[in-house]
């Protein structure tokens, strides 16, 4: 320590260890750490071993660079997160228009494209209140978003007045928000792998409306004025995901029925309006991965006095 007549100074410098993300085989050398930039931890892998069922993913290296699918390659990762229990990807608009013959025209209840591409029953579905349902369309219609038991989640209409004059192109209000002038929104407060979009009256999409389109989409990810003067094929969509079909187990370390390994860690018993199962935390001053072993790590505060 250095003695000083102008004082006492305290630095306080706060080291946050820089953990490696063992996987649960843990660092079995077959198990890929990463893919075309993103971090795979564990419970997510790719090779068979490396990965707790559910989460299994594909690396698919005909892109450049690679692009991370979840399961057999259909839903393209952006980002995992350990901590909040998330993971992003890219979600795909649906056409209320589709082409003629296509998988999703109308039928007699007046159904379009189902959103989906997730495993029934889990591990991943919508966050609930951190998604966004979005319609864009001028046919003046209802559109509700219906759950797996046809139930109603959500509901906005879109209305577009007629243009101003002849041989002029109605002008939209550019905001940051769906006003419901060409594009609404509503929130999504049910999480589910899959929804069902319906058109009230149905089949009053008019044929010469052909952006109409829906999203599921993050909240924040997305820009209005964009959406409605561009074609914007994809937007981030934000997953929860649980340890399906089980709960805590009463002491660490945990046996089969909770996946949390490290003995830093805490198990939080997980249920939604349609899925349940467990998530697993490092504890308080820890961080680091409670799904393997000692993956949570202290911690580390260094204090320097000066005089």
């Amino acid at each position: 320590m250095l003695a000083s007549s102008r004082g006492v100074v305290f630095t306080v410098a706060v080291v946050a260890a820089l953990l490696l993300q063992t996987f649960g085989a843990a660092a079995a050398a077959n198990c890929s750490a990463r893919c075309g930039g993103i971090s795979i931890p564990y419970p997510f892998g790719i090779e068979a071993g490396c990965y707790h069922d559910g989460f299994n993913l594909t690396c698919d290296h005909s892109y450049r660079p690679p692009k991370l699918f979840l399961g057999d390659g259909t839903v393209e990762v952006l980002e995992i997160s350990i901590p909040s229990g998330t993971v992003r990807v890219n979600s795909s608009s649906v056409a209320l228009l589709p082409a003629a013959g296509a998988p999703g025209s109308v039928n007699s209840t007046g159904k379009y494209h189902t959103w989906g591409g997730l495993r029934r029953g889990g591990p991943f579905f919508v966050s609930p209140e951190k998604n966004k349902f979005l319609v864009l369309s001028c046919s003046n219609v209802q559109v509700l978003l219906l759950a797996e038991d046809n139930s109603t989640v959500n509901a906005c209409a879109t209305y577009c007045p007629p243009a101003p004059g002849k041989g002029q192109s109605f002008q939209f209000p550019l905001n940051k928000d769906c006003s419901g002038i060409g594009c609404c929104s509503a929130a999504i407060p049910k999480g589910y792998t899959s929804y069902s979009i319906q058109v009230q009256p149905p089949g009053n999409v008019s044929e010469f409306d052909a952006e109409s389109s829906v999203y599921i989409a993050e909240e924040g990810s997305y820009n209005v004025t964009r959406l409605i003067l561009e074609t914007v094929p994809t937007l981030p969509v934000l997953l929860d995901w649980v340890i399906s079909n089980s709960t805590c187990s009463k002491k660490l370390p945990a046996t089969s029925a909770s996946a949390c390994r490290s003995s830093s860690s805490s198990c939080q018993n997980y249920t939604s309006f349609a899925y349940s199962g467990h998530r697993c935390r490092c504890s308080a001053g820890y961080q680091g991965n409670p799904y393997v072993v000692n993956g949570c790590q202290g911690i580390q505060v260094e204090l320097t006095c000066f005089y």
